[in-house]
């Protein structure tokens, strides 16, 4: 590689080539050289992927671009596979509001094993399997989370209700299990636990905002459920069956005989969604 250094030897004067000129000129093309440099690497970090082989940009770069580009690194992502996905954020952008592309999103974050669902108030169901195989059922109608009707007026209005939707994860044991139960004994407010999980604050934090970038227009994601139980949440399910929602999940709790009880599925977590 050519550098003012090489050069002055070639072109340049005895006087600045021997003795004190060429200890001055090493020293003055020296700084310039690195100048050089410095303009050459600013260039680089523009490009997610250096060189013929493929390397990854510097660590910080990948982390502005990323930035910039929206594009979440995954929990255990390699940086290569990082610096490939930057590649294609435009191209991937073109697909955000659709529910497979949100579940991709969601793949490439939590890495692989996880099997995705969304289901919104109609009962539409998306399936994105553990190996990437999509699947859906329209109009089951087996997806009752509370008596409020969807149409709008009435006692109940509904303005809002038909735009809601939930995500479903079950995920595998080597990412989340079950953990934390209130009572239990762990510390609360620590900054990384989590209550009913091993999941992270900041895990749940990237959950959500993946989930608000990427779910469809004038929507909104009632909860993140995480399902440890992998039979649960069947699409093909009927309203009243065991572990779905009966009308009675909007809140925590239900009345039984003058004793509150738990309302939901426990084998899963509730994340609180986005507006």
């Amino acid at each position: 590689m050519l550098t003012f250094r090489s050069i002055r030897k070639t072109l340049a004067p005895r006087w600045l080539t021997e003795e004190d000129g060429e200890l001055v000129g090493y020293s003055l093309d020296l700084v310039k050289d690195a100048f050089v440099e410095r303009a050459r690497l600013g260039l680089l970090v523009r490009f997610p992927q250096q060189g013929p082989d493929g390397s990854p940009a510097p660590a910080d770069a990948l982390a502005a671009m990323g930035r910039d580009r929206r594009v979440v690194r995954g929990i255990n992502e390699a940086a290569a596979g990082y610096a490939r996905r930057l590649l294609y954020w435009l191209d991937d952008r073109k697909n955000a509001g659709n529910a497979f592309a949100l579940m991709q999103k969601l793949s490439e974050y939590t890495g692989e094993g996880c099997v995705f669902k969304t289901v919104d108030a109609r009962g539409n169901w998306f399936i994105r399997d553990a190996d990437g195989t999509r699947s859906y059922y329209f109009n089951q109608a087996n997806w009752e989370w509370d008596d409020h009707p969807i149409q709008v007026g009435g006692p109940n209005d509904g303005r809002t209700r038909w735009s809601r939707f939930w995500v479903i994860v079950h995920p595998p044991a080597t990412l989340w299990t079950e953990t934390n139960t209130w009572g239990g004994g762990s510390l609360w407010g620590d900054g990384v636990a989590t209550w009913g999980s091993t999941a992270t604050s900041d895990q749940v934090a990237t959950m959500r905002a993946i989930v608000a970038d990427w779910k469809p227009a004038h929507t909104r994601c009632v909860n993140i459920i995480v399902a440890f139980d992998p039979a649960s949440f069947d699409p093909t399910a009927a309203v009243d069956a065991s572990g779905m929602p009966n009308y009675l999940w909007e809140f925590w709790s239900k009345n039984v005989g003058g004793v509150q009880v738990p309302a939901r599925l426990s084998t899963a977590r509730y994340w609180s969604g986005t507006s």
